[in-house]
């Protein structure tokens, strides 16, 4: 585990500054107030018209909120269908001549907001912000009433399935209630912050950034607006500065463009130093400050070589890591800061400086936390499991909502833009609509890549693929066919026929339930069966992690998945509605044996795990330990007799024992490192019938 989550002084240092640095903070006369609390929720049998919602069923409730926290884990039947939310809002909360917004971080997943009974909008998309002004509808000597119709539904217009995820239903996420001067920096294109930074020229010695900021002047009046850029660092000196002052004609929106340069600047170094600076952005009228935002912002380039990988500011930085799906156990996907940071905290603890947050956009919290632990992310849209006619206009939207909401994230290093599409015979939809999307993410976003991810590795020359800047391959060989160990021929293969393709291994995965033990780890189960034995699970991760790291081309790998997680339609691995690739458990409780494989590979801490503990009653006398340390040779010791030092295995952190023969009874089995006093130690009790 890193220090600030052990330390008590690093805790409160970085957590202020996350805070501090967490997105917009508003100046003097932007307000935004969280309105999760005191909410009412109608989940009917039938669609009922909202001005008929005012019997006595509605039920009180905080956000975040879903009606699938439960049905959807399940594997049983899932609550597809609309509901209701409703909050009052007084009218103690608005003030004339100001402009008052609502911005909803999530809802699953179409929306129609309603405020005192007039449609003021509606939104498609589960997984990205929205906002809507309510300013003309608001009444100023009584309650306002706040409702939002809610549908979880497999929609037509929408570009994914449920067969891999469920969609869950309700509003999931924060609701904020926004205050803004008649002049200030734009809310509403496409929900981002208004300001977008691109980081034009990045070297050691200077850095260009160019800031454009989207004023708008919804007054009836013509103004003299001065705006203003400034960097500070994180000792809170100014680094650099610039000004600009235009005339703002009423009903306009302008983007104001500036320059900041930056003469040595300090880089944003990923795990080894996550620097950020704070930008704040700032407009006057007559001096008198209107409004402002404040954002992270991390000075860094990267770039990707076919043959030697991944760079960060110029150095070799190997991108390995995980997946990560936005849902808990009993919680379903209405999760809780506490929550965002905990499966943050185990993504760094396994020392990943990479996650892929699959497949959707996914909570501000999780990009903030990257940008803070260094973290690199692939983030991406839900173009997922095929293709959907008539969802293209949807794709578009989603592109546009991921990169202008999360432009500024220094944590993001590429746009994903779809994942798993061939489905049949279905080829040439997905393709143009790739392609369209490609295009559309370089004109918003020119600085960063674009990644899209194929299933169909066999086809070298298969018309999906090579259609974005990277191209990543879900490779489950030994999982769905195959044997782990046919991986490495499959790499060579394809990088000598593809050898200026940038490629990465998207996602690679096997399923194990921490119930199902067995002697016999090197036998692939039935991928669609019911026993999905511990044992092979660490078996294949051994195997592929150790072919996947010999090769520097292979710019990035993702563990499918960091936690197991549900999928409706499964029934699989002895639990219904359940993928069990996670390498913890899906109540986050029970971390499995491949977690410490990848702890004692990637992280800097010390690592000695005894692996196969939970196979704790065996049938035969004869068996060989393994272990996993990363700084030292451990020794075995059997009811406190010394075996001596275990032998090297498959890589430099696998120690093995050679085959020990048991009699029948009760045994301790440890292994330590130096003395008892001074090393680590981990042991089991194990039981030989």
């Amino acid at each position: 585990m890193r220090k600030f989550i052990n330390n008590n002084i690093q805790v409160f240092s970085i957590t202020i500054w996350g805070l501090f640095f967490s997105g917009v903070i508003f100046g003097q006369v932007r307000e935004e107030k969280n309105i999760n609390q005191n909410w009412q929720f109608i989940l009917p049998e039938n669609e009922i018209d909202y001005v008929t919602l005012t019997d006595t069923s509605w039920k009180m409730i905080s956000l975040p909120h879903t009606w699938n926290d439960k049905d959807i884990q399940s594997g049983n039947s899932v609550h597809y269908g609309t509901a209701w939310y409703k909050k009052i809002l007084s009218s103690s909360e608005f003030r004339s001549h100001k402009r008052y917004y609502l911005r909803f971080e999530g809802v699953g997943q179409y929306a129609e907001v309603y405020f005192n009974h007039q449609f003021v909008g509606k939104h498609l998309g589960s997984y990205s912000a929205f906002v809507c002004d309510i300013t003309g509808f608001i009444k100023p000597d009584a309650d306002n009433i706040l409702l939002v119709k809610v549908n979880n539904e497999l929609n037509r217009s929408y570009p994914k399935d449920n067969f891999l995820f469920g969609i869950f239903g309700g509003i999931y996420r924060d609701v904020f209630l926004v205050k803004t001067d008649q002049v200030h920096i734009s809310l509403t294109d496409y929900a981002s912050n208004g300001v977008y930074v691109y980081q034009e020229e990045v070297e050691p010695k200077k850095a260009r950034l160019k800031v454009i900021a989207l004023v708008m002047n919804e007054s009836s009046r013509q103004y003299r607006i001065l705006v203003k850029n400034r960097l500070i660092d994180k000792e809170r000196h100014t680094v650099t500065e610039s000004q600009t002052e235009k005339v703002f004609f009423p009903g306009g929106l302008v983007p104001v463009e500036m320059e900041l340069i930056v003469k040595n600047p300090k880089f944003w170094m990923g795990r080894q130093n996550p620097y950020l600076h704070r930008l704040e952005t700032e407009i006057f009228i007559n001096k008198e400050l209107v409004d402002k935002v404040v954002q992270n912002i991390g000075i860094r380039s990267v770039e990707i070589c076919p043959e030697k990988g991944f760079f960060l500011n110029g150095k070799p930085y190997k991108l390995y890591g995980v997946c990560r799906h936005q849902e808990w156990q009993n919680s379903g996907n209405a999760l809780l800061p506490s929550h965002h940071k905990r499966d943050m905290e185990m993504i760094d603890d396994i020392g990943a400086t990479s996650v892929r947050l699959a497949h959707y956009q996914q909570a501000k919290y999780m990009y903030d936390l990257a940008d803070s632990l260094g973290l690199l992310v692939w983030a991406e849209i839900p173009f997922v499991n095929g293709y959907q006619e008539g969802a293209d206009d949807n794709a578009r939207q989603q592109m546009m909502e991921l990169i202008k909401q999360n432009f500024n994230h220094p944590s993001i290093f590429t746009w994903g833009i779809h994942n798993e599409v061939i489905k049949g015979s279905r080829v040439q939809q997905p393709v143009q609509l790739t392609k369209e999307l490609n295009i559309l993410s370089k004109l918003l976003d020119p600085g960063r890549f674009t990644a899209s991810v194929s299933n169909i590795w066999w086809i070298y020359d298969h018309e999906i693929h090579e259609n974005t800047d990277l191209q990543g391959f879900n490779q489950y060989t030994g999982w769905y066919g195959g044997k782990p160990t046919e991986l490495d021929q499959w790499i060579k293969n394809y990088h000598i026929a593809k050898a200026d393709v940038r490629f990465s291994i998207s996602e690679y995965g096997a399923g194990g339930n921490i119930s199902h033990q067995s002697m016999d780890e090197l036998t692939p189960p039935d991928p669609t069966g019911q026993f999905f034995p511990e044992g092979y699970q660490t078996y294949y991760h051994e195997t592929t992690w150790t072919t996947i790291e010999k090769y520097p081309f292979i710019w990035a790998s993702y563990v499918w998945n960091m936690f197991d997680f549900s999928v409706p339609e499964w029934n699989r691995g002895g639990i219904k509605g359940r993928n069990h690739k996670g390498l913890v458990t899906y109540d986050r409780k029970i971390k499995k044996d491949a977690y410490y494989w990848y702890k004692a590979n990637w992280s800097e801490e010390p690592v000695l795990h005894l692996v196969g503990k939970r196979n704790n009653v065996i049938e035969t006398n004869k068996i060989i330990f393994k272990v996993y340390c990363n700084f030292a040779v451990p020794g075995l010791y059997i009811n406190g007799q010394n075996y001596g030092a275990m032998n090297p295995g498959i890589n430099r952190v696998q120690y093995i024992s050679p085959e020990i023969e048991l009699e029948k009874g009760e045994y301790t089995i440890e292994v330590r490192t130096k003395d008892q006093d001074n090393g680590l130690v981990d042991s089991f009790r194990l039981t030989v019938r």
